[in-house]
Order: C-alpha cells, then structure tokens, then sequence
C-alpha cells in the first residue's frame, strides 16, 4: 500500500490497473490536503479519469515486470512488438498508447510494462528521434516573426519546425507536448 503517489506510477483501484499521469496537491487550510489524480485506465482501453483523494489515502500499488519489445506494425486499433526474448507478439491498444503511438518507429526496441502475464503498457521516452520525409519550401519574405512551416515525418507525425529544416534531415521531437526540439547534427 503506497500514499505518495509518482507520475508513471501504476494502482490497483476496484481491482483495475491505473496509472498515475498527473499528480497536483491542494491544501484547504486546516481540513488538510488533497491530491488529484489524473488517472489513465488500463483495464478500459486507456480511459482517462480523475479521482480527488485526501492525503494519506492509500492504494495498492501494482508491481510490474520489463520487456523488451520491438515495434513491429499498428493497425487501426493496436501497436504490436514482438518479445525480443521469447519472439511472441504483444499488442497495445491505440487507447492505452494514447498520442504516443504516432511516435513509433518500426524496429525501434521499446520497453513493455507487464503485470503477470498482461501487457499494460510501454514506457515513455521523453523525445524521439524522427526523420524528415516531407518538407515544402520556405515561402521569401516570411520572415515577420519566428517563421515555421509544418513538415511530415516518417511516422506520418505532422509537426512546425523552423525553415531552415529541410526533408531528409533528422529531428528531435518532445512526446509530452508534439512539439519540434532540435535538429540532429550528422
């Protein structure tokens, strides 16, 4: 049983794995504290929900294994890897993936978050690396503010980047938010 909570963290709640995505604290002056949880069902196809406990209160944290797993393709509904180990297909529902699927990368090794024999979930990295695939021309004299046009990355992701990217090159972009970090230096 846990009461501090962490985001990534997973809790057994009405015998349902969740994991914790975001976590805010409010106090009330001499009532004490709660938290709010931002909650991501894993047992409903990555429904999202909010829950308002007091502090102190405590759940049941699930223990989870690791593998790895290499993506391998996504279809309308799942992603799917295959165990590196064992060479058995894993899927992950679109629900649960959330935005993040459209930052997969075939062959990409990703590490899969287990509990017995289930698969929940893949953990996160914070960026990822995307090739450019398609880039139109900066337009001459679009230079009034920061100038930035949308290009296409090889996972079809749809992103603003500065002009001076250009198609084949290589950029970083953050998970979290979608937005375009860095160039990658060759």
């Amino acid at each position: 049983m846990v009461d501090q909570f962490k985001i990534g963290m997973f809790l057994l709640i009405d015998n349902m794995v969740h994991e914790v995505v975001k976590r805010q604290m409010k106090t009330q002056g001499r009532q004490g504290g709660l938290i709010i949880l931002k909650l991501r069902n894993l047992d409903k196809d990555g429904q999202l929900l909010d829950k308002t406990v007091k502090a102190g209160t405590k759940f049941e944290q699930v223990i989870t294994t690791t593998v790895e797993g290499q993506f391998t393709y996504s279809d309308g509904d799942s992603a799917y890897f295959m165990n590196t180990e064992t060479f058995e297909t894993l899927d992950i529902s679109h629900k649960v993936l959330g935005d993040y699927a459209q930052f997969l990368k075939e062959g990409d090794k990703n590490i899969i978050m287990m509990y017995g024999d289930r698969v929940l979930t893949l953990r996160r990295n914070n960026t990822v690396t995307l090739e450019v695939t398609e880039s139109v021309d900066a337009v001459k004299g679009n230079t009034a503010n920061q100038a930035t046009k949308i290009v296409t990355t090889e996972t079809g992701y749809k992103v603003n980047v500065p002009l001076f990217v250009n198609k084949g090159d290589e950029i970083t972009i953050n998970t979290e938010n979608g937005e375009y970090m860095s160039r990658v230096s060759k």
